[in-house]
């Protein structure tokens, strides 16, 4: 039986939480690094190591220099947008909405990804009428969104300790903890169980995990 209150507002991570887009990254990285003189990923146990946020530091640790940031930025962008139609997102992601839903929490989005782009994804995903807000970057450099996450709480009148950020990144728990909200994380995307369970949050395996975990029950 679950003992923490049951959450007024989910707020949800897109990449690597909703969609299934980790082969599709790594894919895009090794079409695009290449163009720049730098070395193709040879495994997803790679890329674990290499991801992080922001993503300035990510390209760093994948070789890239400051001076090929940009570039190299603008062309992973347009690679990834010119395909990312075809992403599917997890199979269980229609069963932990209905489920949120049916217990009465709201639910929204919070994504580093460029805003444009995530309504356009989430829109070709069927799901964007989901959620009552969706809040992503002004630009495609992947920086931290800590402050739209703050802003998007003083707006919707719910406390901090009421809400629950799901996500697939440390990056999620560093927001929710500067937001004052709890986190579970989902270790299936872009960074590994073992450096999620860094968090010191529960660390889940899917989505039906999530909602057994909030909501003491599972979705199926």
């Amino acid at each position: 039986m679950h003992e923490r209150p049951m959450p007024e507002l989910i707020l949800w991570d897109f990449n690597g939480t909703l969609l299934d887009d980790v082969a599709y990254a790594i894919g895009v990285r090794n079409r695009v690094f290449p163009r720049f003189g730098l070395p193709q990923l040879s495994s997803l146990a790679q890329y674990h190591a290499q991801f992080t946020f922001p993503v300035r530091d990510y390209y760093t640790r994948a070789g890239v220099t400051e001076d090929q940031f940009v570039a190299v930025a603008q062309a992973w962008m347009a690679e990834y947008v010119r395909g990312c139609a075809s992403v599917p997102l997890f199979p269980d992601v229609a069963a932990a909405l209905d489920a949120f839903a049916a217990a009465g929490a709201r639910q929204a989005v919070l994504s580093a990804s460029k805003a444009d782009t995530l309504r356009d994804q989430l829109a070709q995903a069927g799901i964007a009428e989901r959620f009552e807000a969706i809040w992503g970057l002004s630009h495609i450099y992947a920086t931290s969104k800590e402050e739209i996450g703050k802003a998007y709480l003083a707006q919707c009148g719910i406390a901090p300790e009421r809400c629950v950020m799901l996500g697939d990144t440390l990056h999620d728990a560093e927001v929710a903890a500067a937001m004052g909200t709890a986190c579970v994380l989902v270790a299936r995307g872009h960074q590994s169980h073992a450096v999620l369970c860094a968090a010191g949050v529960p660390v889940v395996r899917d989505l039906n995990e999530a909602v057994a975990t909030l909501l003491g029950r599972k979705t199926g």
